[in-house]
């Protein structure tokens, strides 16, 4: 048996593997690579003992069929085990140690169990991808995000969002004279979509001026963007910036002056632009009384 070596170490978790049988060196999986792969011997602990896995792994609960796309995965066990894979070779039989502490350095979880790489798929690297690949891509991981987010499960959804932007960031440069108009535009809306998808992820966590940055760019590609203009606006009552605030708002009204989330945030905040009006006449009263 080989000695244990660490993927990962960071202050909340670590992850270690000890080799039991070794693979073929030539063929290690990569990202987007398909996995068959056997777990067994599996056991999870916490301070008090033996425990129930993670409720949302799907590797690590039934049912799983052994089948793992690397990448593909959203909770942090998971993708935890994502990072042992990448560091196994075909046919590689290793026992992996993932180990979680709390903010005070308290056991969480604890987790040893076989894995064993049955077989790898490989794939071309994402520089050697089509830009239809590229975009299948990153319209999947969008989608993927968008349900996360409505499950709750923010973070999750956050970090599909951002690779679907990598998918597109990889897609550059675009040859604008090559690129017919209707693709361009779905270029653009998915962008923009990507830019408000992760802003309304960051507002959840009170990130106002992450959130505005996002904003700001989808704004750049679609100035008339409700759904931006709504989550800047925000944004900017979250960093007490509330004129600027107020000039998002009405921007939003005016292109639809019905829209209810526009309606009820500016009723939220006219009363902060009413005080602002105020003391600014009663500065000039006294400049000029």
């Amino acid at each position: 048996m080989y000695k244990e070596f660490i993927i990962s170490c960071k202050p909340d978790r670590e992850i270690r593997k000890k080799i039991i049988t070794p693979g073929d060196f030539t063929i290690v999986p990569y990202e987007d690579s398909r996995c068959k792969i056997r777990i067994t011997d599996l056991y999870c602990r916490n301070a008090d003992g033996e425990c129930e896995m993670e409720p949302l792994s799907r590797i690590f609960n039934s049912p799983f069929d052994g089948n793992v796309i690397i990448g593909d995965m959203d909770t942090f066990v998971d993708k935890d085990v994502e990072l042992i894979l990448q560091q196994m070779c075909l046919g590689e039989l290793c026992i992996a140690h993932l180990k979680y502490k709390d903010t005070h350095g308290d056991l969480m979880l604890d987790i040893t169990c076989k894995i064993e790489l049955i077989d790898v798929t490989e794939e071309q690297l994402i520089s050697d991808w089509s830009w239809a690949r590229l975009y299948e891509s990153a319209m999947h991981h969008k989608e993927h995000g968008v349900q996360l987010v409505k499950d709750k499960r923010i973070v999750d959804g956050f970090r599909r969002f951002s690779k679907a932007y990598k998918m597109l960031v990889a897609m550059e440069p675009v040859d604008r004279d090559t690129l017919d108009e209707e693709r361009a535009k779905e270029l653009v809306d998915l962008r923009v979509k990507l830019y408000n998808n992760m802003a309304h992820c960051q507002l959840q966590f009170d990130e106002f001026a992450a959130s505005l940055d996002l904003c700001s760019r989808a704004l750049k590609y679609d100035p008339e963007n409700i759904k931006a203009l709504y989550r800047r606006c925000t944004a900017y009552i979250g960093l007490y910036m509330y004129e600027e605030a107020w000039e998002d708002i009405q921007k939003a009204l005016t292109l639809d002056p019905n829209d209810k989330a526009a309606l009820l945030k500016a009723s939220e905040l006219r009363p902060h632009i009413e005080k602002i009006n105020k003391d600014y006449a009663k500065v000039i009263k006294k400049m000029f009384g």
